[in-house]
C-alpha cells in the first residue's frame, strides 16, 4: 500500500510534465484498484495552493469519492513526533509527516520528492506503482 504525496496531485493539477503518470495512477486509486492513503495536511496544503473556495470545494468533493484512497488525520502528539523524527533524518516538516506515517503503517511513499531517497521508506514513482 501507498502513501501519497502532495506533488503527485499538483502535477496533475497543473499538468506539468509528468502529468499523465500521475492521472495513471490516480485513476486507479479512484476506482479502488490500488489502495493508499493520503494525510489530511496534504490535502489542506494543497487546497491553499489552488486557493479559490471554489477550486477547493470541487477538489475535496472528487477526492471524496475516490474509493482507494483513506484520509488520515494525525493527532498533535503524532505531529510532534513526526517533527522530531524528521529533523533526526533531515527532512522539512511536511516531509516528516509523510515520513512518519508511511514508516508507521509499514507504506511506500508515492512521490517525485528525492528528499525521501534518504530515509529507510522506500519512495516509489506514480508509473511504478504496481496494481496486484
Amino acid at each position: 500500500m501507498y502513501l501519497v504525496d502532495a506533488n503527485v496531485l499538483l502535477e496533475l493539477l497543473y499538468k506539468r510534465d509528468r502529468w499523465r503518470e500521475c492521472y495513471d495512477f490516480l485513476n486507479k486509486v479512484k476506482a479502488g484498484i490500488v489502495k493508499s492513503y493520503i494525510l489530511h495536511f496534504t490535502l489542506h496544503g494543497i487546497s491553499a495552493i489552488l486557493g479559490d473556495p471554489k477550486l477547493v470545494s470541487n477538489f475535496l468533493s472528487e477526492i471524496a469519492t475516490w474509493r482507494g484512497l483513506v484520509v488520515v488525520d494525525l493527532p498533535i502528539d503524532e505531529e510532534i513526533l513526526a517533527s522530531e523524527l524528521a529533523n533526526s533524518v533531515g527532512l522539512d516538516f511536511d516531509d516528516g509527516l509523510q515520513y512518519y506515517y508511511a514508516k508507521k503503517a509499514k507504506l511506500q511513499i508515492v512521490s517525485f520528492d528525492s528528499d525521501f531517497d534518504k530515509t529507510d521508506v522506500k519512495r516509489i514513482e506514480p508509473r511504478n506503482v504496481k496494481t496486484s
